[in-house]
């Protein structure tokens, strides 16, 4: 499905296409097609004056071939935030820092490797987690090489690399069966090995991955041009 030549520029291709505005239909879609059965359309916002800003980094690191690979975490059950599900490397910013700065800062802290291999790609729309009030801006990042992951054991129960080619394959999305207390609920999202990622975090996957899918299409219709 991804050719060599398109995966080299794949994140030139991302930056290009995410910077249009008229492209937010992207997002739209794809955070109604992996919401939640009960969220109601809570996480499309807008978000409350008093929801807490915060950053999340996907972050393309380099594999064997030109492959990419997407680095998530397994929060510790005890948590007191979304405890015992998968998240993107992220948290809440500092006073006066950037979305890119907190996403960088957290991702380091979380994984305990350097940032410094780290390029900005752009930026995918914000969502709203109701259920700890923070309005999340999702951060698309390169790094030119391939860090060394010291996950921190306090905030990381354990690091799960997600290829790429398993985000936008065709099979990709499943749905899962949900228990919150004596309640049973479907939430759609994407099985990594055993694990499986849902609400928040599969939607802003979810908007890198019809991202990509795009881009694709149009590259089979339109060969890149150097």
């Amino acid at each position: 499905m991804l050719d060599s030549a398109t995966l080299s520029i794949l994140p030139e291709l991302i930056r290009r296409r995410i910077s249009k505005p008229e492209d937010r239909r992207v997002a739209c879609a794809a955070h109604r097609a992996l919401a939640p059965e009960f969220a109601y359309g809570r996480h499309r916002g807008p978000a409350p004056r008093f929801a807490h800003q915060a950053a999340v980094l996907i972050s393309l690191i380099p594999i064997a071939h030109s492959e990419w690979t997407i680095p998530l975490t397994l929060r510790p059950t005890q948590m007191a935030d979304h405890g015992g599900q998968v998240s993107l490397p992220g948290g809440r910013s500092e006073s006066g820092e950037t979305v890119w700065r907190t996403a960088c800062r957290e991702f380091g802290e979380e994984l305990g490797c350097t940032t410094e291999y780290l390029q900005p790609v752009g930026q995918l729309k914000p969502v709203y987690v109701y259920a700890s009030r923070h309005r999340v801006t999702p951060i698309v990042g390169v790094s030119s090489l391939r860090p060394s992951f010291r996950p921190n054991p306090d905030e990381v129960a354990e690091l799960i690399l997600m290829p790429l080619r398993d985000l936008i394959a065709d099979e990709s999305i499943t749905v899962g069966i949900m228990r919150k207390g004596s309640i049973e609920y479907e939430a759609p999202g994407f099985r990594v090995g055993e694990h499986f990622v849902w609400g928040a975090t599969a939607m802003i996957l979810a908007e890198l991955r019809t991202t990509i899918r795009e881009i694709i299409a149009e590259q089979q219709q339109e060969p890149w041009m150097t």
